[in-house]
């Protein structure tokens, strides 16, 4: 049986481990919406993530092999699938901290399992940063600060889509502001991309990045990415890029402002009747 439990850090000094997928991590630590469920809730080994951005859930922990197979099929169709539909999700996605597993879990979930692969890119090394990348001419970029809910970019196109990415990750903008960070591309009075903070784990963070509509193949996700690397690299910090095997154009930009990368996991997810 799995129950719900807090989330903060407490949870996540012992169920994070060095496998453990950052973008799930933030949710366990509170800075990230989502919910957790623990095998048990005074001491904790065995932890299932849900991101409330991602759609898709994490099992993470020291340990998945006690898990009782029939308890767990019990409980995601008892518990997990009401959870999605009332969110109008209509499939179960979910990934390991270790491969071993993720074949663990497949066997306890006797459904048409669908499977793909995820490619994580990290900063390996700041010289390979690069920071020649030019914004295109007729653009301006702008921080995402505490002014930008209230100020000129409130009142742009697309702003709304903004807001709403923020919100589904982070919860609210305070906490955003307060943990994140983000740029825009702007013309002609309208926000034609974003790269920002999607989600973080002490010092770790992940990035998304969206370019609208006729702005895209200009250049702007790489200049928006290089120019939000920088701004964490001044803090110390690292990098998550989290991409699908799939997502071509997303790699491309990692590896363009100087990312490198780092490993691969499973992901696999079924259809919910």
């Amino acid at each position: 049986m799995l129950y719900i439990s807090q989330r903060n850090q407490l949870l996540a000094n012992k169920v994070v481990h060095t496998n453990s997928d950052i973008m799930y991590a933030g949710v366990v630590a509170g800075n990230n919406t989502g919910e957790a469920w623990v095998d048990d809730l005074s001491d904790p080994a065995f932890c299932m993530v849900w991101s409330e951005y991602l759609s898709g859930f994490h099992f993470m922990g020291t340990c998945c092999e006690h898990i009782n197979g029939g308890r767990l099929r019990a409980f995601i169709d008892g518990v997990i699938v009401p959870f999605l539909k009332g969110k109008g999700v209509d499939s179960f996605a979910f990934s390991c901290d270790h491969r071993a597993w993720f074949l663990i879990i497949c066997e306890m979930l006797p459904h048409e399992m669908k499977k793909g692969k995820q490619y994580v890119f990290r900063l390996m090394d700041k010289s390979h940063v690069n920071t020649e990348l030019i914004l295109p001419i007729g653009y301006e970029m702008l921080e995402l600060n505490m002014g930008f809910a209230s100020g000129e970019l409130a009142r742009m196109e697309n702003y709304g889509a903004i807001h709403t990415e923020i919100e589904k990750t982070w919860g609210c903008i305070d906490k955003f502001l307060e943990l994140g960070k983000g740029f825009v591309a702007v013309c002609d009075g309208v926000i034609c991309g974003f790269a920002s903070t999607h989600m973080r784990y002490k010092y770790t963070y992940s990035f998304g990045t969206e370019i609208y509509n006729t702005h895209k193949r200009k250049g702007l996700s790489s200049f928006l990415t290089m120019t939000l690397l920088g701004a964490v690299i001044s803090e110390s910090a690292d990098v998550w890029w989290d991409c699908g095997e799939g997502n071509v154009a997303s790699q491309k930009t990692a590896q363009k402002v100087g990312l490198t990368f780092s490993h691969e996991y499973e992901i696999g997810w079924f259809d919910i009747k």
